[in-house]
């Protein structure tokens, strides 16, 4: 009956996809999860099925947990792929997990390929709590849904309808071999604290506890469906969906629920993890309705939240590269740092030419020694010959501060040439 049921999830929300990446721990859930996998492979053999074990290092077991996983993979015949992964434990132990897992499995997730998780109705329950416990708004309250997106991975949930003793009754019914992760009886994680000692207790007196508690989490993603589809118009008159920049020219006008609403969609165009009340507010009061004069940040997470003009961009954090001279050759290619990506200096007939992403110009040719650099406060020759401050020529091309800081320039000995893809410094070539 389970098999059936799972079949029917398939059909439901993935009715024309044939290949999935099967995030397989070693435990009851996974590995039933892969089983009905391979059960619909016998089936339907076009369906191409791999699975993920990532290594978090965490247990003395976790070797052994490696091993069973490769073994059980090599007997079902799938694909098998694992990663040792390193935890960044700045956020918490179980967040500095999730984010190493979900960022090596998105390493491996090929483009056609839907990853698959093991999530059942009590972990379902469980999520819907520990948002709860945040304090958590509609969105958090929705918990899981059976499809949605995640670190810009489509994720497929088709186990969640199903109770974990379902679970259990098919892994014993098909003698299936798991591991128990002994973490999983320490309460002093928040999971298992509430599915060790309190729903157990949530259950025995109300024995259809958490079909309620799934009709709810239902309800308050119906709920968060419908306002974002009426914010849809005002959200789409502010979001440049070219650049992913917020407008918020008129962000005044708007009562300060519809303000917190419109951040929190525009959040969500970046799988962000949705800010807390009193972040919310900062990102109001410190950045949107900052001094104009004033170039404001925020940091949400790992990302940053920035303000030019009218403007909001969300961006990452950027190394200092305003001390860095690289020296550079005619006809040479280089990568440049901090993810700015390639540079091509061309000696052509009479002039350079300089390739830097989208951007090309053409320079005088010259026997100077040409540097890349990334900062210059000095005055620019424009065509009419006015020398002009080199802030006003970037206020002119609308560039950002921080993107000011990222351009490369071009200096021919200690003279600067070029602002690539922005503007010339109109100098006679000695």
């Amino acid at each position: 009956m389970l098999f059936e049921n799972f079949c029917k999830q398939i059909n439901q929300y993935y009715p024309n996809q044939n290949t999935f990446l099967v995030a397989f721990s070693g435990g009851l859930d996974s590995t039933v999860l892969l089983s009905l996998f391979a059960k619909l492979r016998e089936k339907q053999p076009h369906f191409q099925i791999r699975a993920i074990h990532i290594h978090h290092g965490l247990s003395k077991n976790a070797d052994y947990w490696q091993q069973h996983c490769s073994a059980i993979c090599e007997h079902l015949k799938i694909a098998f792929i694992t990663e040792n992964v390193n935890i960044d434990f700045k956020n918490g132990l179980e967040s500095g997990a999730r984010e190493a897992r979900y960022f090596t499995i998105k390493d491996h997730l090929n483009k056609k390929e839907v990853l698959v998780t093991a999530h059942h109705q009590q972990d379902q329950v469980e999520t819907f709590f520990l948002a709860l416990k945040r304090g958590s708004g509609l969105q958090g309250l929705s918990a899981m849904q059976s499809t949605s997106m995640l670190f810009d991975m489509p994720i497929f949930r088709p186990l969640l309808p199903f109770t974990r003793q379902q679970l259990e009754t098919y892994a014993e019914q098909e003698k299936l071999v798991w591991i128990e992760d002994e973490s999983n009886q320490d309460n002093q994680y928040d999971r298992n604290f509430l599915r060790n000692q309190i729903l157990p207790e949530l259950r025995q007196r109300w024995g259809h506890f958490d079909e309620a508690v799934q009709r709810s989490a239902q309800h308050c993603f119906e709920q968060q469906t419908l306002i974002n589809e009426l914010l849809a118009e005002d959200f789409q008159k502010n979001f440049n969906k070219n650049d992913r920049t917020f407008s918020i020219e008129n962000f005044k006008d708007y009562s300060l629920i519809k303000q917190k609403a419109l951040l929190r969609l525009w959040f969500a165009e970046f799988n962000l993890a949705m800010p807390s009340v009193i972040q919310l507010q900062q990102i109001i009061q410190d950045v949107i309705l900052s001094d104009n004069s004033r170039v404001p940040i925020f940091q949400l997470g790992n990302k940053f939240i920035r303000r030019y003009q009218n403007y909001l961009y969300l961006t990452e954090k950027f190394a200092d590269l305003s001390k860095l001279k690289i020296d550079i050759q005619k006809n040479q290619s280089i990568e440049l740092p901090d993810n700015l990506g390639k540079f091509n200096l061309l000696l052509q007939k009479d002039y350079l030419l300089v390739q830097w992403n989208e951007y090309q110009v053409k320079l005088p040719f010259t026997n100077l020694p040409i540097q890349i650099r990334f900062q210059y406060s000095g005055k620019v020759r424009l065509k009419n010959g006015i020398n002009e401050d080199i802030k006003k020529c970037w206020q002119r091309a609308n560039v950002p501060v921080w993107e000011r800081k990222r351009t490369p320039l071009i200096f021919y000995g200690e003279t600067f040439i070029s602002a690539v893809g922005f503007f010339n410094n109109f100098v006679e070539n000695k």
